[in-house]
């Protein structure tokens, strides 16, 4: 993203650093392993770098597509981004639909194969995503599933189609949105497909390897919607909380 950064003591988003610590040094001294580097984030979740001792290594990000995708949106709302901020919101909920899926098929015995077939013929289109989502949901659930407002939707759709620049407010509302919505079907998830959910996070830790990366550690990050963690403290902070937690964490480490 182009353009004069509306906060000057803090990266812009093109810019966001991920701290990360370097597995041989956590294998040789546990309890002093501090995040040694940072590295910009990607699209694959492996990153390769070399601490300040010197080694090289490699990390593997367990965090889903939908948990990075909504930080992101975050930070595009620190930096005055706001048509980013919600376009990247709506990705991050479009992604945890295809999570959802995949997660609950896999609890039932689909293989990986037959999941990632079928998800490709309607990865195309969100409409059909979503409705893949939905019938799935009331088929396992026994309920109708809540989604966004028309409101909301509508201002999707015009920001991603229509070139639509949503104000701060809208930006705001609309993340507040997707987040409780995300929170609350997450929840249901967990509880009810916990081995879908695990041999998903398996199987993302599994394609972001690559041949040869026997030795690459894994670690998770502290994002905004977190499979990982289950305070319940951090998960039911509101948006503009979370948000000045990650202003924190970019004085820190951006």
């Amino acid at each position: 993203m182009a353009g004069r950064r509306c906060c000057p003591a803090v990266s812009d988003v093109s810019d966001m650093r991920l701290p990360i610590v370097c597995s041989q040094c956590l294998r040789e001294n546990l309890a002093s392993a501090r995040p040694l580097t940072t590295v910009e984030w990607n699209d694959e979740g492996r990153y390769e770098s070399t601490c300040s001792l010197g080694h090289s290594f490699i990390v593997v990000v367990q965090e889903q597509k939908f948990e990075l995708l909504f930080d992101i949106g975050a930070y595009a709302i620190i930096d005055g981004y706001y048509r980013e901020a919600v376009s990247s919101f709506a990705s991050s909920l479009e992604r945890f639909y295809e999570f959802f899926v995949a997660s609950a098929l896999y609890q039932i015995g689909v293989s990986v194969e037959t999941v990632s077939t079928g998800w490709k013929l309607v990865s195309a289109q969100s409409e059909r995503q979503l409705g893949a989502f939905i019938f799935l949901y009331v088929r396992e659930l026994k309920k109708t599933p809540i989604l966004l407002t028309q409101k909301s939707a509508r201002l999707r759709n015009e920001v991603v189609h229509k070139g639509r620049i949503p104000s701060r407010q809208q930006a705001f509302e609309y993340g507040t949105e997707v987040l409780a919505l995300v929170r609350d079907q997450l929840k249901e998830l967990k509880q009810k497909f916990p081995e879908g959910v695990s041999m998903s996070i398996f199987e993302h830790l599994k394609r972001s390897r690559r041949e040869g990366d026997e030795w690459a550690g894994t670690m998770t990050i502290p994002t905004i919607i977190s499979l990982s963690r289950d305070d319940e403290a951090y998960n039911n902070r509101t948006l503009p909380e979370a948000i000045e937690d990650l202003r924190k964490w970019m004085a820190r480490w951006g």
